[in-house]
């Protein structure tokens, strides 16, 4: 068990005003049985009032909107949470977590990777799934900025290289060919820096944490925000704005153990 204080922060500078600008916010801490959350806040730079709503795959939204113009928008969440990996409870994944979705669809060039690499699988099982994660980790190269958020599975394989949301969608989509259930976790890791990208695939009634960029099994050390298919379910901001403004962005990030006050 580790309790984790986390800090979050997004700031998005507009080259020019902007205004009716909505938005939807996935940077609370998702609640599990294996996550408890103490304490949890979302904030927004300018202040605006936050609807608390649920989506459909059970992450928490922050709903809200700023009329006037502004030339900036800064979100973000900190709080503290429990994660207890020896809680997890069984849970019978979605049929959706199954098939393949927009951005992890399997083309030839996947396809073949996992035949050679694979071969016939008569059961999918944990070394099953760490095998996955390790081939993709090697296969892949880490390039900021090498692709975007709207980036395929196929294509970023094609090219070889990506960031932990395209070396997710490569691990969900090979693993989802091996017949198991996987769904893309974007949240935050133990450290400084930005967001982070990993899939939990359902082994036995129970889901287990992969992490293919770093190449490590998910430990107590990562707080999960939002699940779904692929990115396209759980970004965690969203939203559209009138004005015909440049954004640029910068994220910043702490999770560190909890400091007794």
């Amino acid at each position: 068990m580790k309790m984790l204080d986390f800090d979050f922060s997004t700031r998005i500078a507009f080259s020019e005003p902007v205004h009716d600008h909505y938005f939807v916010l996935r940077c609370l801490p998702r609640t599990s049985s294996v996550l408890r959350v103490h304490s949890a806040e979302v904030v927004t730079d300018p202040i605006c009032h936050l609807s608390k709503q649920t989506d459909g795959l059970g992450n928490t939204l922050s709903v809200g909107s700023l009329v006037g113009d502004h030339d900036h928008f800064e979100y973000g969440s900190h709080g503290t949470v429990e994660i207890d990996l020896t809680c997890a409870k069984a849970e019978e994944p979605h049929a959706l977590f199954r098939y393949p979705s927009s951005l992890t669809r399997p083309d030839e060039g996947i396809e073949s990777f996992a035949r050679e690499a694979f071969g016939t699988i008569t059961s999918a099982d944990a070394s099953l799934c760490t095998e996955i994660m390790h081939a993709v980790h090697k296969e892949m190269e880490y390039v900021p900025g090498s692709t975007n958020v709207h980036t395929t599975a196929a294509e970023a394989f094609s090219k070889r290289s990506g960031v932990c949301q395209d070396f997710a969608h490569i691990t969900i989509s090979i693993m989802r060919l091996m017949g198991v259930p996987v769904r893309y976790v974007s949240g935050l890791a133990y450290g400084e820096g930005e967001t982070h990208a990993w899939v939990e695939a359902n082994i036995g009634g129970f889901w287990h944490g992969f992490d293919p960029t770093r190449d490590q099994l998910v430990n107590e050390e990562y707080i999960p925000l939002a699940v779904g298919r692929d990115w396209s379910d759980c970004p965690i901001e969203s939203g559209s704005f009138i004005g015909l403004a440049n954004q640029t962005q910068i994220v910043n990030m702490v999770v560190k153990e909890h400091e007794e006050q």
